[in-house]
């Protein structure tokens, strides 16, 4: 009775489990029910308990419907028909349930009888091939990935994939279990497979990816790049689109990015060893740094693929080479176009609103900023593309070259050119200064000091024959014409300035007001030194009448420059305090004064001081001396000061004033001379 039991439990499990060629022969067999005699056999524990419950929740019952007349009953679909029907799942349950009562069988024995050995081989060999054919159809489903978009395709591949997790599931549980007492085929290692599988549909679509159709790409290299780079983003666009949802608890999505990532990698590391055209080079650059992380990062596949964590397309040592190529390329690019912007210049200007205008600044700040965000995109980096930025100063040097060339050899539209660079300078400053961010310190410094010695430059062009003009009246500042006939003398001076300026009407509103401004500090400048280079001494009668005209004249000077737009407001001062210098008698109040002018205009010196002071004869020798040793002392603190003015545009500064009011004479010498006249 004892040999017969472990048959009676085989024919049992496979009476109701067997596969479908042998259920309905099954089905006409009766057998005693089985536990009675497994008590008998089994009287303590088996020695694989773990399989004696199965618990898998994420099966679902399929059933089919069986009418026996009066009384409907449910019958649970075969593995043929679960497998036929695509319930991949439930097929998968099956097989391993099956596979857990033969191993169990096994383990209690089946007894010495070769014929029961033979059954219990044929029945593990009909479980092994079922096993094959459920795989075989999972693999064939996702293999079919990129295909689906139905319902019932997108049902069908998430079942493949729960086959997959859940022979995953059994190969943790069989762990442990001694190689002889585990089914042969197991671990069967579906993720591996699943993931090579993947690998290889990924690595023959990306292969078999065609050459872009543009017809503007010209180079072999670029379409193949971009021909890849599309296949890659319409691929990823429908995982995400259509498969993501097919794998519960996984981001499949990341793993396709990876492989596809892996793919790009190699075949733009091949392409690069073996060096490249400067086109070819940018192209690259371009992929690596602007489209294919924008394709990664569209909106589509946010929050499924993390792009930072995947590896770098290229290599540093392959990178570093390339964006040297890349940047040497757009720095010559970038000089040829300032040479063509300087050459095209020379045409005569236009008038636009009855203002003279040129595209000089317009042309070369889109030539420099297109290059410089170009480069930073291209590049992934914004400092880098910094080199690029000096191809400005080298601009400005020829610039600067070119401008003085064409002011000092004359020609009939010289005036107009000059007129029309005036706002070309102001542009080129406004763009530094408000892309600060693209200069280093010590590059912004250089370009600026550049710009106003351009701007210096046409200003000077511009009221040269303003001061010579106004030569004739210069020289009678200073005089005694101008104590008897100050308001005559400066009536003029004021004439010759207002016929000049009503000549500046075709310059830009801007580019007026800087150059009025910059002809202000010019005309006191000259009217200051005029005064201070005549070694007149004023008595005590005409020292109070001179210090009246001074005040006079720096009113009405004043007030037609101001009115015309010039903004060189703080200027008003400084024949005041002049003035002053005259009419003031306790020495203190002189020190007190003179420090305050050195405060203001650091600039003002000793030789100043000395000349300013020779029109003082009332002062003694002790006297002079005392004031030039406070001054000195005073002076010398404040001669780095320009904490408090060092945003201020150094045009609309007149802190520099003194600097434009020359004394040929040293401060010793002056001094000695006014104290030999007294």
């Amino acid at each position: 009775m004892a040999s017969r039991l472990p048959f009676l439990r085989l024919l049992t499990y496979f009476g109701s489990t067997h596969h479908d060629d042998e259920e309905e022969e099954q089905a006409k067999m009766t057998v005693e029910p089985p536990s009675t005699l497994e008590r008998v056999i089994s009287p303590s524990k088996p020695k694989f308990p773990k399989f004696r419950k199965v618990n898998l929740p994420f099966f679902k019952k399929n059933l089919q419907v069986k009418d026996t007349g009066n009384q409907t009953s449910e019958i649970p679909l075969t593995f043929k028909q679960n497998l036929k029907e695509q319930h991949f799942a439930v097929a998968g349950k099956q097989l391993i349930n099956r596979e857990e009562r033969l191993f169990s069988v096994k383990q209690d024995g089946v007894g010495s009888s070769k014929s029961l050995v033979e059954e219990e081989e044929d029945y593990e060999e009909s479980l092994r091939k079922d096993f094959e054919e459920l795989l075989e159809e999972v693999w064939l489903t996702v293999e079919n990935s990129f295909e689906v978009q139905t319902e019932n395709e997108k049902e069908a591949l998430k079942q493949a994939v729960l086959v997959i997790q859940q022979e995953e599931e059994q190969d943790r549980r069989w762990e442990g279990v001694a190689e002889k007492e585990c089914p042969p085929w197991r671990p069967r290692c579906c993720r591996q497979t699943h993931d090579s599988l993947l690998q290889n549909m990924v690595q023959r679509r990306m292969e078999e990816a065609k050459l872009d159709s543009n017809t503007d790409i010209k180079s072999s290299v670029q379409k193949e790049i971009t021909g890849k780079g599309k296949q890659l983003k319409q691929d990823l666009l429908h995982i995400a689109e259509h498969v993501r949802s097919c794998y519960p608890g996984e981001n499949v999505c990341q793993l396709y990015a990876k492989l596809y990532h892996q793919e790009f990698c190699a075949k733009l590391r091949e392409i690069t060893e073996y060096g490249l055209s400067d086109a070819d080079c940018s192209h690259v650059l371009q992929w690596v740094n602007i489209h294919y992380p924008s394709i990664l990062r569209r909106k589509e596949l946010n929050g499924v693929i993390e792009y930072e964590q995947l590896e770098a397309l290229l290599p540093s040592n392959t990178l570093e080479p390339l964006e040297e190529q890349c940047l040497t390329q757009i720095e010559n690019e970038v000089q040829t176009w300032c040479l063509n912007i300087l050459k095209e210049e020379k045409a005569e200007p236009e008038l636009r609103d009855g203002c003279y205008f040129s595209p000089l600044a317009i042309d070369a700040i889109e030539c420099f900023h297109g290059a410089i965000k170009l480069a930073q995109e291209m590049l992934g980096s914004c400092s880098k593309p910094q080199r690029i930025t000096h191809q400005i100063k080298e601009f400005l040097n020829s610039y600067q070259d070119y401008l003085k060339s064409m002011t000092e050899s004359y020609q009939g539209n010289t005036d107009a050119l000059v007129k029309a660079n005036l706002l070309c300078i102001r542009q080129l400053r406004e763009y530094i200064t408000t892309n600060q961010e693209l200069f280093p310190a010590h590059l912004k410094s250089d370009c600026m000091s550049l710009l106003v010695s351009i701007k210096e430059l046409c200003h000077g062009y511009l009221t040269k024959s303003v001061h010579k003009d106004l030569k004739g009246t210069y020289a009678k500042l200073g005089t005694s014409e101008w104590l008897k006939h100050s308001e005559h003398v400066c009536g003029e001076l004021l004439e010759g300035v207002d016929t000049h300026i009503q000549k500046l009407t075709d310059l830009d509103k801007t580019c007026l007001q800087d150059l009025l401004s910059h002809l202000h500090k010019e005309v006191l400048a000259e009217y200051v030194r005029t005064l201070m280079k005549k070694k007149i001494k004023l008595g005590k009668a005409n020292i109070q009448q001179a210090a009246e005209a001074l005040r006079d004249n720096n009113q009405r000077i004043h007030t037609l420059f101001i009115e015309a737009g010039s903004r060189m407001d703080d200027l008003k001062d400084i024949l005041e305090s002049l003035a002053d210098l005259l009419t003031l008698k306790e020495l203190h109040t002189i020190e007190l004064e003179l420090a305050n002018l050195s405060k203001s205009y650091p600039d003002f010196c000793e030789a100043h001081v000395c000349a300013w002071l020779h029109h003082r004869p009332t002062l003694s020798t002790a006297e002079l001396r005392m004031i030039k040793e406070t001054f000195s002392e005073l002076r010398e603190p404040n001669t780095p000061v320009e904490t408090d003015h060092q945003e201020q545009d150094p045009l609309y500064s007149s802190r520099d004033f003194f600097s434009k009011v020359f004394v040929r004479c040293t401060a010793q010498q002056s001094l000695g001379h006014m104290l030999s006249c007294i």
